[in-house]
């Protein structure tokens, strides 16, 4: 009997988001779906998603990232076009509204400048989501932290490897799902890290 290495799988995945992978085995991400990476950085997270088929986009503030993620393109996907990678505030989009199936925004959040920073980028990643569509998010939060962060003002916290952050809580994601009438796909899903920081994994769908 043959079997395929384990070594085989960071060459076939990359450094994919293990809850996003999860998301794929939920069967939620197909072959020839449009998908935007919001905040893609150099691509880790659709490394596979290029290879199999799907029609990937991305935005992110850094002009060097989105260059790094056009080289994977070319590498991985060369018919993907250029101009599917766009540098961006995630507050302000120029994609048009309900253009994409699946929209992910992984580890990005938690840079907001601010509360209605925070909403202004939720509800933009919203408008470029298609009715059914899947909108998959991967942030810090105070969830399973509170009281033990050091709170800087607001809802900003020192974190324990030194960056302030922007942390949401669990009433403010409640609170959006009902503004935008969405449905959640998965219960929040909340890692805590070594009591320095809790990572949320939030999952909707567009009715």
């Amino acid at each position: 009997m043959f079997h395929l290495p384990i070594t085989s799988l960071k060459a076939q995945f990359g450094d994919i988001d293990i809850y996003l992978f999860d998301q794929l085995l939920k069967g939620r991400i197909q072959k020839g779906m449009k998908l935007l990476d919001a905040g893609c950085g150099n691509g880790r997270n659709v490394y596979y998603l290029m290879q199999a088929g799907v029609k990937v986009y991305g935005a992110d503030v850094s002009e060097k990232a989105i260059q790094e993620i056009n080289q994977l393109a070319k590498e991985l996907a060369p018919t993907l076009p250029a101009r599917n990678f766009i540098v961006a505030d995630l507050e302000n989009l120029t994609f048009e509204n309900a253009a994409f199936d699946v929209v992910i925004c992984s580890a990005v959040l938690h840079f907001a400048r601010s509360e209605e920073h925070f909403r202004t980028i939720v509800t933009e990643l919203w408008r470029v989501l298609k009715p059914g569509g899947m909108l998959f998010c991967r942030f810090s939060t105070t969830i399973g932290l509170e009281g033990k962060l050091q709170q800087i003002e607001g809802r900003f916290h020192k974190m324990a490897h030194g960056p302030v952050w922007f942390l949401a809580d669990e009433g403010i994601l409640v609170e959006l799902e009902k503004q935008l009438g969405a449905e959640r796909l998965d219960p929040l899903k909340t890692t805590i890290v070594e009591q320095d920081r809790s990572m949320t994994t939030w999952v909707l769908r567009k009715l």
